[in-house]
């Protein structure tokens, strides 16, 4: 009985979601240290914005949902948040040494869940995020997450999305 209730309890648990009374804010710092990163700079909200069809034709929002799990499809009308977090703790570190980046972590919510996020380093020097594509919320590349190489994905994107990249 009291594996069954332990189950029940953790079936109910809501990883991505909102706990009572909680902010988005605060699901997306939440989710971050989840996945194990220490938050050393909560930096707030970065965007917000309603999904269309339309944006998937410029190349940053291409770029930002080549590394999601899940296709953009699901959220167009709905309003999308971000929270950016400077994090500690994330594989990206092994690539980009903590003495000369940070890494920042993106979180994206719809409806006070957890949809997907970025990662990416930020040069200490100029504070710029570095160049040469987006990286999952866990550091991951396209590759890694849709398992197909740009120009297969582009392929993909292209016919569900439209050809024009702006």
């Amino acid at each position: 009985m009291l594996s069954l209730a332990l189950l029940a309890i953790m079936g109910c648990s809501n990883k991505g979601g909102a706990a009572e009374g909680e902010t988005d804010e605060q699901i997306a710092a939440r989710y971050v240290e989840i996945l194990g990163y220490r938050i050393v700079d909560p930096a707030g909200e970065v965007a917000q914005y309603t999904l269309d069809q339309t944006m998937l034709e410029n190349l940053d929002y291409m770029q930002l949902w080549s590394v999601q799990k899940q296709e953009p499809d699901a959220y167009f009308g709905k309003k999308i948040i971000t929270y950016r977090f400077l994090v500690e703790n994330h594989p990206l570190e092994q690539q980009y040494p903590p003495d000369e980046y940070r890494i920042a972590v993106n979180v994206m919510l719809a409806d006070h869940e957890v949809i997907g996020g970025t990662s990416g380093p930020l040069s200490i020097i100029k504070n710029l995020i570095v160049a040469g594509g987006e990286y999952s919320i866990e550091g991951k590349t396209l590759k890694e997450i849709k398992g197909l190489d740009y120009s297969q994905w582009l392929e993909h994107w292209k016919e569900s999305y439209g050809t024009e990249v702006k």
